[in-house]
């Protein structure tokens, strides 16, 4: 039997299947207004509304940003940690450095994290689901 790709917490889940997974595609607004990702095993990313991208933690003391514009810096890289909030929030962190953050609590923001066959993470008005398929879901926030 095979380890399981999620690791469910109290406040969120710990996408391990995702490690590894190369960036395929980068599309997105001029305007950072929506962001499109296409990771490997056919994992698609959609965030409408606001998403931060820095290099290194958006946490740390005078995080440098990357402009909407420049999104395409991921091409190539790998996931190297993934984690969905229960708050809606998300986080991935990549092979180049760079940190990609989702606030699942900002007005109008929408977000869908989807690896077919796996599970599918939804977040809006800062909350955020995970369903796996064949059973029980884990959509509890």
């Amino acid at each position: 039997m095979s380890e399981p790709s999620i690791d469910s917490d109290p406040d969120r889940w710990v996408l391990r299947g995702l490690r590894s997974a190369p960036v395929l595609a980068v599309t997105g607004a001029p305007d950072g207004s929506r962001l499109d990702l296409t990771l490997g095993g056919d994992t698609r990313l959609v965030v409408v509304g606001p998403v931060r991208i820095t290099d290194g933690p958006a946490t740390a003391p005078e995080p440098v940003d990357l402009p909407a514009g420049e999104t395409d810096a991921l091409m190539g890289a790998t996931v190297l940690s993934a984690v969905a909030f229960r708050s809606g929030s998300l986080r991935l962190v990549f092979s180049t450095g760079h940190h990609l953050n989702v606030r699942g609590a900002d007005p109008g923001v929408r977000a869908e994290l989807c690896r077919p066959g796996e599970f599918t993470w939804v977040s809006q008005q800062g909350v955020g689901r995970l369903t796996e398929p064949g059973g029980p879901g884990s959509d509890l926030a």
